[in-house]
């Protein structure tokens, strides 16, 4: 099992279309350049966004720090902020009725203090744009917070671009670079010696949905909400109490999956055909069942993470064969091939052909007499073996009926596979 791309789609409600997230800054014939059409190529709420983010700098006399989210917050909001009183809750066997959680719902914005109306004359701002810019500066902190939190977590990053092109209308595909960000943070912990000391930092708010939604470790919320389905497992008192063995019996048995809880359903078999004139859905939907690689430019980081749908394919309702090894696993890439594989993701009207299924019975059956034995020979009955060793590494030693004649390369994949399996939880 993994994330997929489309598990982002329907969790999040993250776009798998639109045009490419990447963090840069653009120059100055970007910013007041016009196309064929004499429209721009960049919005003009972009500029005042530099121009803000240039003020903020210049208080420290500093011009190469970073501004932090708490000085982005204090500059443009001008509100009074209520504070919510959180509480711990442990061991708890019922959601608490109350969750602190917006219903979802945003209401008309009220007019303009004297405040904002102060700080729009300060940045000589528009009436027009007025919105679009407040907006705007919201969204860059959406971004570096809520949806792409980088290693300077706790700073506004050069997205002003991408936050302006959003508050704009322009839809800006952001399930691509978030699911390699969450592919590169699993990778880094799981490849670490000391995973528990790793310092990364990658959406993994986005983890937990998944896992309430295939696993089922938290709670429902009571109220009804209007927005993408993590809303239903958020809020205080959400996630449900494990001891260190039941948490990994949830993951390894599997007893409690929900495999296909988030497949595209039709009202029987569906042939796609990528002709470019087939619905939105379908088509974002052909994407995340494709192989490809994904591209996120954050920052000074560049990363590839390869993305391989084939090896969990019962999550989209189709049988698990062998999902094999990668013949070329590239993470690394220059930024001329990482736009090539970006558009070979996102690619349409390929003239591709593809059978949807119907939701299955029970997607868990789906899987060939190939990838029974592949996984009963790389999986065997490590996971009981050693289990106390898994809750306790540093006191018990792995013990394993494994004959001595097996090749090391088999016991390294078969280690790493259920590492990253258990981090996930």
């Amino acid at each position: 099992m993994s994330i997929s791309l489309w598990d982002l789609h329907e969790l999040v409600g993250l776009p798998m279309t639109g045009c490419l997230y990447d963090e840069v800054v653009p120059s100055a014939l970007e910013l007041t350049g016009v196309d064929e059409k004499r429209e721009r190529f960049i919005p003009r709420s972009c500029k005042y966004l530099l121009y803000a983010y240039h003020l903020l700098q210049s208080v420290d006399d500093n011009r190469c720090s970073h501004v932090s989210i708490d000085k982005w917050v204090k500059f443009w909001s001008k509100k009074l902020l209520s504070t919510i009183r959180l509480l711990l809750v442990k061991k708890k066997m019922v959601r608490p009725k109350s969750t602190h959680n917006p219903l979802g719902d945003i209401a008309i914005h009220e007019r303009w203090s004297t405040a904002e109306e102060a700080l729009f004359a300060k940045l000589c701002i528009e009436r027009s744009l007025k919105e679009e810019v407040y907006l705007a500066a919201y969204l860059a902190c959406w971004l570096c917070v809520f949806v792409l939190p980088g290693k300077d977590v706790n700073s506004i990053r050069p997205n002003i671009l991408m936050a302006s092109l959003m508050a704009n209308g322009r839809r800006v595909n952001l399930a691509i670079p978030v699911l390699a960000s969450i592919y590169d943070g699993l990778n880094t912990v799981a490849t670490s010696p000391k995973p528990a000391g790793t310092s990364h930092f990658f959406p993994i708010h986005f983890v937990y949905a998944w896992l309430a939604c295939y696993f089922k470790t938290h709670y429902l919320v009571w109220q009804e909400l209007h927005g993408p389905k993590m809303m239903r497992f958020s809020g205080e008192g959400g996630a449900k109490y494990y001891e260190l063995r039941e948490a990994r019996k949830r993951i390894h048995k599997a007893e409690f999956v929900s495999w296909a809880c988030n497949m595209l359903v039709k009202d029987g078999p569906f042939k796609f055909v990528d002709d470019g004139h087939a619905e939105e859905l379908d088509h974002s939907y052909f994407v995340a069942i494709r192989s490809s690689f994904l591209r996120l430019c954050q920052g000074g980081r560049f990363i590839i993470e390869p993305y391989s749908p084939h090896r969990f394919g019962r999550q989209f309702g189709y049988y698990q064969d062998v999902p094999g090894t990668l013949r070329y696993d590239t993470r690394v890439a220059s930024l001329e091939e990482g736009l090539r594989y970006w558009h070979l993701c996102v690619l349409s009207k390929s003239s591709s052909r593809a059978w949807f299924p119907c939701l299955p019975a029970n997607a868990k059956k789906l899987c060939s007499e190939a990838y029974k034995a592949w996984w009963a020979k790389i999986h065997g009955t490590f996971f009981d073996d050693n289990i106390a060793c898994l809750i306790r590494p540093k006191s018990i030693k792995i013990t394993s009926n494994v004959k001595k004649t097996r090749t090391s390369k088999l016991m390294v994949e078969r280690t790493i596979l259920h590492v990253r399996l258990f981090l996930l939880l």
